[in-house]
């Protein structure tokens, strides 16, 4: 597929134009990437101690919420948010999930699932931390992991 670019003043409209043929497989896919914008890089501002930074989503495991408190989890490094859960679920990207009352999952730090005797499902992190989905929670899990 070939791409033009036609560079605009900042105050318009971003837009995009597809020429494609009529039945095209991709098509859906391509249309949500671009309305998504999910091709640029998402970022959380978090805290530790009196340091602020900057964290790429793609580094973070999970989040969770422990009373007023906000924890953001990455591989090495606990970091607060001043956000609450639901603002965040709106604007993480689509691989991550709610997964339980207090927690938000990025499903792609899960090394692998299992399933739990009690009808819960434990997700076992690359970080080798592990979290557990909830009933509530679990067919949505189910549908984006494919099982």
């Amino acid at each position: 597929m070939k791409v033009k670019i036609s560079y605009i003043e900042p105050e318009k409209t971003e837009r995009a134009e597809l020429y494609v043929v009529r039945g095209h497989q991709s098509l859906e896919t391509l249309v949500q990437v671009i309305e998504k914008e999910s091709y640029k890089e998402k970022v959380l501002y978090v805290t530790d101690k009196d340091e602020k930074y900057q964290i790429s989503c793609t580094h973070i495991f999970f989040i969770e919420s422990i009373g007023e408190k906000i924890l953001v989890h990455t591989e090495k490094k606990v970091f607060q948010c001043k956000k609450r859960l639901y603002e965040l679920e709106k604007e993480l990207p689509e691989y991550f999930s709610r997964i339980s009352k207090s927690v938000i999952l990025n499903l792609r730090q899960v090394e692998y699932y299992r399933p739990q005797l009690n009808g819960i499902m434990k997700a076992n992190l690359y970080n080798r931390e592990e979290v557990y989905i909830s009933r509530k929670y679990l067919r949505e899990i189910r549908s984006k992991i494919g099982g």
